[in-house]
């Protein structure tokens, strides 16, 4: 088992089209499975507790996968509190399991309305918002070096005419993760399914528009990443506030429609 690839395994761990069974929803995202899977490592000793783990390149070649679907287990990870991360020195085994009678990680279920995807807009407007703030406060050179490859990737679905979900959510959750702050990252990771579909409504909605919709979406993302590598606070969740507020407005007004007037700028806050 050791060597085989994650994209060779099941849900339930056995090869694909082994185990008899056909899923009733959608299949779990590998890293979903790959987190799964180093858990079950974790437990059975192999990363033993305070041992760094082996780099991302190392791991990605171990498990036939590539390195964003490597950060993204690493990032349920230390959601779950099965690792740490260090700044500047990697992430680490905390502990084995959590006890089985403890409780299981909150998180959201699906958006069932479009009332509740516009009150998932609002939300992120405040959550990412602050993130984006920390994020130029304590940014380093590695999460500046994974913000800047989902942009490329953004860039690259552009190009192709492709909607480039998951390079957008990359870039969404490597700004939480630059924000130092392990909370802001938990509960982007909660309410994961809520916002992979925001973010997949939005973006498939601005295939069908011509390619200059496109790059303002990108200059928007691209506004946020240059705010935060200098370092202006200010700017940087300004410029996370109004993308996310042009995104739901996109959605629910469309692009032709009068601009919505400017998010609050939240000036009394640090």
């Amino acid at each position: 088992m050791q060597g085989q690839s994650v994209r060779q395994l099941g849900s339930d761990g056995a090869p694909a089209g082994e185990s008899g069974s056909v899923a009733a929803g959608p299949a779990p995202r590998l890293g979903d499975r790959l987190s799964q899977r180093m858990a079950a490592l974790i437990e059975q000793g192999e990363f033993l507790e305070g041992s760094r783990l082996p780099a991302e390149a190392e791991l990605a070649t171990r498990f036939g996968v590539s390195r964003p679907v490597i950060r993204e287990a690493l990032s349920r990870l230390r959601t779950m509190g099965f690792i740490t991360s260090r700044k500047g020195s990697g992430s680490y085994v905390q502990r084995r399991a959590p006890p089985d009678d403890t409780p299981p990680p909150v998180g959201f279920g699906p958006l069932t309305s479009l009332a509740q995807v516009r009150r998932c807009y609002e939300f992120r407007m405040s959550l990412e918002g602050d993130a984006a703030y920390y994020a130029a406060q304590n940014r380093s050179d590695a999460v500046l070096a994974v913000m800047k490859e989902a942009l490329d990737g953004m860039q690259g679905a552009i190009n192709q005419g492709v909607a480039g979900m998951d390079a957008d959510l990359d870039f969404h959750l490597a700004v939480t993760r630059a924000s130092g702050n392990e909370f802001f990252e938990a509960v982007m990771q909660s309410m994961r399914r809520p916002l992979e579909f925001a973010v997949n409504l939005a973006r498939n909605l601005t295939l069908t528009r011509p390619r200059e919709h496109m790059l303002l979406v990108q200059g928007e993302h691209v506004a946020i990443f240059e705010a935060i590598a200098a370092g202006d606070r200010d700017a940087a969740r300004g410029a996370m506030r109004r993308h996310i507020q042009n995104a739901r407005w996109r959605v629910f007004e469309g692009p032709d429609s009068p601009p919505e007037p400017p998010a609050d700028p939240a000036g009394d806050m640090p």
